[in-house]
């Protein structure tokens, strides 16, 4: 048996695949696939019989065409999903971030201040080295909690400029 999650028009379906049985959330279909070439194959569910036409997008994307329809489905392994859902939960837990100093360089200006919210990708401060200004921007979207440099202060690379919550 083959568990899979996919999702298709912004739902998540639960589907296990057992020979000539499908169960789609805990609902099981007799079918029948039967393969035209590379690409077509015939769907018989019941007594209704489907034209699909498939494509792999990616990995884990596909598309396929389906009685003149055109639909992309993401096609995951139960595990895989498990995993991405752990993935996108321990992101959401992390508590701050650190932002250090890429290279030693001197800290010209500072565009935020304790306090502020900011986005990814935000312009956080400007950082002169080998006299060249480098932007540092957020590596995450919070709220800045503590500065611990100031404008005009030389800084080694790895030093603790930002932390961000």
């Amino acid at each position: 048996m083959n568990d899979f999650v996919v999702t298709l028009l912004d739902k998540k379906r639960n589907i296990k695949v057992n020979d000539d049985i499908v169960t789609v959330n805990d609902k099981s279909y007799d079918i029948k696939l039967s393969k035209i070439n590379n690409h077509c194959y015939l769907l018989k569910v019941g007594n209704q019989v489907f034209d699909i036409t498939t494509t792999k997008i990616n990995n884990e994307r596909y598309g396929f065409l389906l009685n003149g329809h055109y639909y992309e489905a993401d096609v995951r392994t139960k595990l895989r999903e498990k995993a991405i859902e752990y993935l996108k939960n321990k992101k959401s837990l992390s508590h701050h971030d650190e932002v250090k100093a890429p290279m030693p360089g001197l800290v010209l200006k500072l565009m935020r201040k304790a306090g502020d919210k900011i986005n990814q990708g935000d312009s956080i401060a400007v950082l002169e080295a080998m006299k060249m200004e480098n932007d540092l921007r957020a590596p995450t979207t919070g709220i800045i909690k503590e500065i611990h440099v100031s404008e005009g202060a030389s800084v080694e690379k790895g030093t603790l400029l930002f932390t961000i919550e």
